[in-house]
């Protein structure tokens, strides 16, 4: 696999040096997404004003870029040896709560998934040479993605994608140390 530097300005994203593969994987994901997201629920957020739309788009960019990047091998290694950087990234993700005030509501489930998410990464991330991590963190980003299904009705499917999404990169992508070595 042909590795690519990266750019300083861009380590806390992609690591120093990411594979051509992992790289253009995490652009398709996140392009592709990030369209298909807007495409298919646009009468959900077409009345917000422009300067929304351009912030919920780079909040969905965001979202759903880092969902695949955290789990490249540059990514896991740049936060690994920056593991209070780790700790600092997971305790800023204030997303949820920005979309709810986009939106102007919904910040009761927002602030819910934020607070779940925050904690679940918190344990995940402390639990990093034990070999149950990946499986922990699953089980936390699956349970809080199908809460968030099952208590939402009244929640906008763009919101619910976007949270859950931001719930899978937060806990499983971020938090886990996917390339670390376990314990017996």
């Amino acid at each position: 696999m042909v590795p690519v530097k990266i750019p300083t300005f861009l380590h806390e994203l992609f690591g120093k040096r990411i594979s051509l593969v992992e790289l253009w994987l995490t652009l398709l994901f996140c392009t592709g997404m990030t369209v298909l997201l807007l495409t298919l629920t646009y009468s959900e957020w077409q009345d917000l004003a422009i300067w929304k739309i351009v912030l919920f788009t780079l909040l969905i960019v965001d979202i759903t870029g880092g969902v695949i990047a955290n789990l490249s091998f540059s990514t896991n290694l740049y936060y690994r040896e920056n593991a209070r950087r780790r700790l600092i990234f997971i305790s800023i993700h204030v997303q949820p709560i920005i979309l709810a005030w986009l939106f102007g509501d919904y910040y009761g489930v927002s602030i819910l998934v934020w607070v779940f998410t925050v904690i679940s990464a918190l344990i995940v991330n402390a639990l990093t040479t034990n070999n149950a991590q990946r499986t922990i963190a699953i089980f936390l980003a699956v349970s809080g993605v199908s809460m968030l299904l099952l208590l939402s009705k009244a929640v906008p499917i763009v919101l619910l994608a976007v949270l859950s999404l931001f719930m899978f990169k937060v806990i499983f992508s971020f938090a886990v140390d996917h390339y670390a070595v376990r314990e017996e």
